[in-house]
């Protein structure tokens, strides 16, 4: 991402750093040239990445899961704590 010396200075008056617009790039809506993420929309951010965080920490529990595909199909997977 490039930025402008005027949107780093917006950034910086308006508290807003890189981290934020990064996040809003990749999972807000785009409007014309706009990339918006307004509240309810962080609501549904939130709660697909908790679901994510849920499905990670059954990996961990596992120790981790291995799965081999060919083509597009799955062969085979194991945990691989075991």
């Amino acid at each position: 991402m490039r930025l402008t010396l005027h949107s780093m200075q917006r950034m910086s008056q308006r508290g807003i750093p890189q981290r934020l617009i990064s996040f809003v790039l990749k999972h807000g809506r785009v409007e014309g040239d706009r990339h918006v993420l307004d509240r309810r929309e962080a609501v549904r951010v939130v709660d697909s990445l908790q679901a994510e965080l849920r499905l990670a920490m059954q990996i961990l529990d596992k120790g981790g899961i291995t799965v081999v595909e060919d083509n597009g199909s799955v062969i085979t997977t194991w945990n691989r704590n075991s």
